[in-house]
């Protein structure tokens, strides 16, 4: 059944398999990767599973499309995801045909209805389905039977998807005898070609396709804001279709390089509270449906967006060309920030990196640094009025009210944690983190020497230097506190100490006594005055922690 709905669309109901036997189907060029991890895949088959054990139908719902000719391939808007790992399922089924034994002429007629057609002018066979650029020629591998070596994440996650589907196969003849196992598989196929329904939907305009797939996922398909921001975009872009993709996919290509889940739509928030206005995650793709209207809008903020997304990636890489023109202390101070990556502040280091001249960059971002480190210790990171005041900075170096590190001091004066609050808190501080704790210790050992840049810190590597636990996690009987003191101590940063590894290693549980000999020999100097202590306890610990508190008014200065 074909019927009419809205102007301009066609809707064909009918099983996913049918689509393949009926149609080409094309992602575009520059649409997004295979995205689906293991428990997309799994849930999938099980449902599948499930709704043919019971024998009913499964909605798999709607794949939207636009069909440009009747020789062209159907471009895949939505469903992606559902056609790549259905097709990659009846492979696994095509597979385990031939690994039963059966003719020749089983399988090919499993590859020639769903999965491949001969091309004349290709000289051999093609896949029904072709993916975008960087993932085509590794999904053609799977489905032709010759798998290449895969590079990219999109491959591993269809390598594993063929993999979980083949599984899946094979678990689902286990039970039959050999005699009834392709019996089985062709049921399956009759049940992908007619009982696992999709609703599938055509249009020959693009911009009515984007706007049927943001349609159909507002009124609550799960998809992610990312998506619908891109469809907006897309559909927006109208005769500049191929320039927005071609925007889109270099900017997803830059973000790739961040090791974040949620790195697109992470970056669309920071990226809008940097340059326009503050927004809430919810917020993301309302915004940008007010803001950006028509055609050459849409191409343009694409455009931003891509330059902008190479400048964001590059305040997470210390070592990027981005700041080969910059000071040598301004890539240290970076490292710092990102060690603590506290989010709130990403729109105003991407705010500073488009507007502030290198000099002022350094200033700006050391300062930064010293912020996070007084915010962590402080246990201050989750204001909400934090967030409201860093990107309120942000805008205003944008907008370039805000010229100066001096002036970005200024406008952060209320959520900057004084000095008396910082070393207060200081006195008290326990950390968890072994890394952090390497830090802290090392700019303080800095700090301590005099050294111009004490908040930076050259050689924190595990396998060179240690962290000691004076009063131990584990202690052995010599030391005399119970559990209680335990906990409250051992983490406590006057009770934590950095040692050369090397002649160290065994010191770890002993009693404080046996332990005084190898922090006297310590190079450092905060390690080497635990050892003029006569024991070791609470006082000894919050004497020292005074100290390192005085400490950190130099090592994290604003």
């Amino acid at each position: 059944m074909v019927g009419e709905g809205a102007k301009g669309f066609v809707f064909e109901p009918g099983g996913i398999g049918a689509i393949f036997k009926s149609n080409r189907l094309k992602v575009p060029a520059f649409q997004r990767e295979y995205a689906w991890e293991d428990e997309q895949v799994d849930q999938l088959l099980g449902d599948l599973n499930r709704a043919k054990s019971e024998h009913t139908d499964h909605f798999l719902g709607t794949i939207v499309t636009i069909s440009k000719g009747a020789h062209d391939p159907l471009e895949i808007v939505d469903g992606q995801q559902r056609l790549t790992t259905t097709s990659l399922l009846i492979t696994a089924i095509r597979e385990v045909m031939a690994d039963l034994g059966q003719p020749a002429q089983v399988v090919e007629s499993i590859n020639s209805d769903f999965l491949s057609r001969f091309d004349r002018k290709a000289g051999g066979p093609v896949p029904k389905l072709t993916l975008n650029l960087d993932d085509n020629e590794f999904f053609a591998g799977i489905v032709g039977g010759v798998i290449p070596e895969p590079t990219r994440e999109s491959h591993q996650r269809l390598l594993a998807a063929h993999k979980r589907a083949k599984s899946f196969v094979r678990r689902i003849v286990g039970g039959f005898s050999e005699a009834d196992k392709p019996n089985a598989l062709n049921d399956w196929l009759e049940f992908i070609e007619h009982e696992a329904s999709v609703i599938l939907v055509k249009t020959d305009h693009a911009a009515k396709a984007f706007k049927m797939f943001e349609t159909l996922n507002d009124r609550g398909l799960k998809t992610s804001q990312a998506d619908l921001v891109k469809s907006y975009l897309f559909g927006e872009a109208g005769q500049r279709i191929g320039e927005a993709q071609a925007r889109w996919s270099s900017m997803k290509d830059n973000l790739e390089e961040i090791a974040d889940d949620d790195r697109a739509i992470n970056f669309l928030r920071h990226a809008l509270i940097a340059t326009k206005q503050f927004v809430r995650a919810e917020e993301i793709y309302s915004s940008i449906q007010k803001d950006i209207r028509g055609e050459s809008n849409a191409a343009s903020f694409l455009s931003t967006l891509e330059a902008t997304s190479r400048i964001y990636v590059a305040t997470f890489q210390p070592s990027s060309d981005f700041w080969r023109e910059y000071l040598a202390s301004t890539a240290k101070a970076l490292e710092v920030f990102n060690r603590f990556d506290l989010r709130p502040m990403r729109p105003l280091v991407l705010s500073l990196a488009l507007r502030f001249k290198p000099s002022e960059f350094d200033r700006a971002i050391k300062l930064l640094a010293s912020i996070s480190v007084r915010l962590v210790i402080a246990g201050r990171t989750r204001s909400g009025s934090l967030e409201q005041a860093f990107a309120s900075a942000a805008l205003g170096i944008y907008e370039e009210r805000i010229t100066t590190a001096a002036g970005l001091r200024s406008s952060l004066q209320n959520v900057i944690i004084p000095d008396a609050d910082f070393k207060n808190e200081f006195e008290t501080a326990r950390v968890s983190n072994a890394g952090l704790a390497r830090y802290y210790l090392g700019a303080l050992e800095s700090a301590n020497a005099g050294e111009s840049e004490p908040w930076y810190v050259v050689n924190e590597d595990p396998s060179v230097i240690t962290l000691e636990h004076i009063l131990p996690q584990n202690p052995v009987p010599g030391w005399q506190y119970d559990e209680e003191i335990r906990k409250l101590f051992t983490k406590r940063l006057g009770n934590l100490c950095l040692l050369q590894k090397s002649g160290n290693e065994a010191i770890g549980n002993k009693t404080f006594a046996e332990k005084k000999a190898a922090f006297g020999n310590s190079p450092y100097v905060v390690t080497s005055m635990v050892a003029n202590e006569a024991q070791w306890g609470p006082d000894e610990i919050e004497a020292r922690q005074k100290i390192l508190a005085e400490l950190a008014l130099k090592a994290w200065p604003v």
